[in-house]
């Protein structure tokens, strides 16, 4: 009878010399600043997860470098799942675009579970003779030099799906970058430049204002918020969604364990559609992936493709 208590207690033993987690508040950390609409969602995301964990997150904007200094904490920090950061698409595109980024997105970051995309809207002012694609490309080839488009700088995912778009269209159109979402549709709307892509969540509201035509969506589907706007591979064929994308992300080396209970605290949560509804109040689309190996694959594939894409657009490393 001892030997069998012996044994068991024996066999117990690495349960028992786990440590439990979370012990403490783990840190979400988001490159963007606060009050953003990045900087929103990240919040909405953190307190839910909070609840799922039963262990509050606490948000902290380290924000700088285009995104660099985030990923390069999360990068370096201790891989025990306290410090995460609120990552994606655009941190890859930051190490690409930086000669010394300090980390590797694909080696030293890992991506643990994913929430939504955002896509860009392609955008005319409302009195433009421009109503379609069509007429776009008509309008670049009647006009020496083409068209210009504006985004929200270079390197983004408006930047990268305008320049996508020219190149696959066949036309010229020289990109104007501006300081933001938010001006480059400032320069739509006083005619600096012909049209513009731009995170639908800035532009939906002068859509709906009756000052912009909307003419195609970078993303994957149509969204319910503007069903009459098609995405790029309904017009364009074979063209992949280009999209703001983002995810919980850890270091490299992160247990397994506490990646698996943070993915699956996510599908709770998603699972929830006054939750879900709430992401995507201003036009994201939800993203998900049955696990965190799956995840895990698809950024092994967005990475390289997020680097052709930057290479298509002609954008330099600072």
């Amino acid at each position: 009878m001892f030997k069998r208590q012996f044994l068991a207690a024996v066999l117990a033993a690495p349960a028992f010399a786990q440590p439990r987690w979370p012990e403490r508040q783990p840190r979400l950390l988001v490159p963007f600043a606060p009050g953003s609409s990045t900087d929103q969602v990240a919040r909405l995301i953190a307190a839910r997860l909070g609840e799922e964990l039963g262990m509050a997150m606490v948000v902290e904007n380290r924000v700088g470098a285009g995104g660099l200094l985030a990923n390069q904490a999360v990068a370096r920090a201790a891989p025990d799942g306290y410090t995460l950061l609120f990552g994606g698409s655009g941190g890859a595109v930051a190490a690409m675009m930086s000669r010394d980024p300090g980390y590797d997105p694909l080696t030293d970051l890992l991506p643990i579970a994913s929430f939504v995309a955002n896509p860009a809207l392609l955008v005319v002012p409302a009195a433009s003779p421009i109503r379609s694609l069509d007429d776009l490309v008509a309008a670049a080839r009647a006009r020496r030099g083409g068209l210009s488009y504006g985004s929200g700088g270079v390197g983004t995912p408006a930047h990268l799906a305008g320049a996508a778009l020219v190149a696959r269209l066949g036309i010229e159109a020289q990109h104007v970058p501006y300081r933001g979402a938010n001006e480059a549709a400032l320069a739509v709307e006083r005619g600096e430049v012909d049209f513009a892509f731009a995170i639908v969540n800035i532009t939906l509201p002068q859509v709906r204002a009756g000052n912009f035509r909307p003419l195609v969506l970078s993303g994957g589907a149509r969204s319910p918020l503007l069903p009459g706007v098609p995405y790029l591979a309904e017009i364009v064929p074979g063209m992949l969604p280009i999209t703001a994308w983002v995810a919980l992300m850890g270091p490299a080396g992160t247990p397994a364990p506490i990646v698996q209970r943070l993915h699956e605290a996510t599908e709770r949560a998603l699972n929830d559609e006054a939750f879900r509804a709430r992401l995507t109040a201003d036009g994201g689309e939800i993203v998900r992936f049955a696990s965190p190996a799956a995840l895990l694959e698809h950024w092994r594939a967005e990475v390289p493709r997020q680097r052709e894409l930057l290479r298509l657009s002609g954008a330099r490393a600072e």
